[in-house]
C-alpha cells in the first residue's frame, strides 16, 4: 500500500474491490494469498518481502546445514497456517550471497522479521511453531 496505512478486509468482502480506508486506492487483494512460503532471491526480495502488503517473515537457511532441513517443515505448517495474514519466505543463503551480505547473516538457520519493509526482528536458530507466532504477534 502507497499511503502505509494497514487495511483489515473481512474474508467474505475480498472479491467486492476494497479500497483503502485512508488514500482510497485498490487494494491488491490477490497479493495476499500467493502460495507461501515463498522462495526468495536477491534479486526479487525486494518485491515480495519489503513491498509484501503484510508483515513478512523470511526463513534463511542453506542445504548443507541439517537444523534448516529439520526446520523447514515447521515453517511449511506456520506459512500455511498465516496466509493473508503474514507474508512468508525461504532464501537459500548460498545461492543468495547479496542477502546474506545485506543482513549480516554469518549462521543459519535465521529468521528475519520485517514489517512495512523495515527489518524488526532477527531470531537466531530454529523456533518452535508457537514462538514464532509470539514473534510475529506484534505485526498483526
Amino acid at each position: 500500500m502507497e499511503c502505509g496505512a494497514r487495511n483489515r478486509i473481512p474474508a467474505d468482502r475480498l472479491e467486492s474491490h476494497p479500497v483503502c480506508g485512508k488514500c482510497r486506492k485498490p487494494l491488491a487483494t490477490e497479493e495476499l494469498f500467493l502460495p507461501q512460503p515463498l522462495i526468495v532471491t536477491d534479486a526479487d526480495f525486494e518485491a515480495r518481502i519489503l513491498k509484501a502488503p503484510l508483515p513478512a517473515l523470511l526463513f534463511a537457511w542453506a542445504p548443507w546445514c541439517p537444523t534448516c532441513r529439520t526446520f523447514v517443515p515447521v515453517i511449511d505448517e506456520f506459512a500455511r497456517e498465516v496466509s493473508g495474514k503474514v507474508r512468508v519466505g525461504k532464501v537459500n543463503v548460498d545461492q543468495n550471497p547479496g542477502l546474506s551480505s545485506r543482513f549480516n547473516i554469518l549462521s543459519v538457520p535465521q529468521i528475519l522479521v520485517f514489517d512495512r519493509g523495515e527489518l524488526k526482528e532477527t531470531l537466531p536458530g530454529s523456533l518452535q511453531k508457537h514462538e514464532i507466532m509470539m514473534k510475529m504477534a506484534p505485526y498483526l
